[in-house]
C-alpha cells in the first residue's frame, strides 16, 4: 500500500518560540493544495517556499492509548526539481 503523497505548497506560515530548555525554534505551517482544497500540515523543516512541493507520508505512532496514524512531511521539493522530471 502506497502511504506516500506530493503535494504543491501555496503557503507558509512560521511561528518562533522557545522550547523549556529555553532553545529557540521555528514551527513552519505549510498550506498545500489537496483536490482544490487548502490544508494545513506542520513540520520544522525550514527550507519551504510558496510553489515548492511537499512528500507527505502516512504512518503511526505511540501515543498513551495505543498506535494513532500520523501525517509527516518526509522532504521538501523545490519547483525547479518537479519541473524538470516532468519535461
Amino acid at each position: 500500500m502506497e502511504n506516500e503523497m506530493i503535494l504543491k505548497i501555496i503557503g507558509v506560515q512560521v511561528y518562533n518560540g522557545l522550547s523549556r530548555s529555553g532553545e529557540p525554534y521555528s514551527l513552519y505551517t505549510l498550506d498545500v493544495d489537496h483536490g482544490g482544497e487548502k490544508c494545513k500540515i506542520k513540520t520544522f523543516l525550514d527550507n519551504a517556499r510558496p510553489g515548492d512541493f511537499t512528500q507527505i507520508v502516512i504512518g503511526t505512532r505511540k501515543n498513551i492509548y495505543g498506535a494513532e496514524f500520523a501525517v509527516l512531511v518526509e522532504r521538501i521539493i523545490l519547483a525547479g526539481e518537479i519541473e524538470n522530471n516532468w519535461k
